[in-house]
């Protein structure tokens, strides 16, 4: 198998490693329930509350990301980058619609309001695919593609990294868990706008 071969398998691997974290843990709280029917709600919100899988999930993602950009030929990547922005897009999809078809069997596929309301509860649920989505639309406004490797992906990560301040330590310090996540917002785009004004043609008189 050539080495590209194995970057796409280990790459593939990577994006499915959200899926694959979420299905095994949801499966063993399942079972520590005992096996029934129906999947008990309270293992839904644990799997979807969960900031360990939602963080391992999406550095998982990016770092799939970034070995394909930088496996790729430079004549390659905008090409790559296109490609990658729909495969992200793919995996907020396919995020979502397992999330809430969870929230409906978790609620005998009955109870709509109750499955809207974990859904809304259990909140990785809907910030992982939103973050994918925001994700692809940075990865195809790339200007400067060497950029992706080091302080665009440092800045994609610091805002990732909002929500989940403002839900794990905002349940113990609001004050705490606000400012963090401000740091973080505003430490991301400077990061992520300042290469860019580096990058800007000086004006020739």
């Amino acid at each position: 198998m050539s080495s590209r071969g194995r970057y796409e398998d280990f790459t593939t691997l990577l994006y499915m490693v959200p899926f694959i974290l979420s299905g095994v843990y949801g499966i063993y709280l399942w079972a520590q329930s005992g096996i029934s029917a129906w999947l008990p709600a309270s293992a839904y919100l644990a799997v979807t509350r969960d900031p360990t899988i939602f963080i391992l999930g999406s550095l998982s993602v990016m770092l799939g990301l970034m070995i394909e950009v930088s496996s790729a030929r430079p004549a390659e990547r905008p090409a790559k980058l296109i490609s990658l922005g729909s495969t992200l897009q793919y995996i907020a999809a396919a995020s979502l619609i397992l999330v809430l078809v969870a929230a409906l069997y978790a609620n005998g596929f009955t109870g709509l309001s109750g499955a809207a309301n974990d859904f809304i509860i259990g909140r990785y649920g809907l910030v992982f695919p939103t973050m994918m989505v925001l994700l692809s639309y940075l990865v195809t406004a790339q200007v400067k593609l060497s950029a992706l490797t080091n302080t665009k992906v440092l800045a994609i990560i610091a805002l990732l990294l909002v929500p989940a301040s403002i839900y794990e330590i905002g349940k113990r310090d609001v004050t705490l868990g606000l400012g963090i996540a401000l740091a973080l917002l505003v430490v991301g785009l400077v990061m992520y706008l300042y290469p860019e004004r580096k990058a800007a043609p000086t004006k020739k008189e």
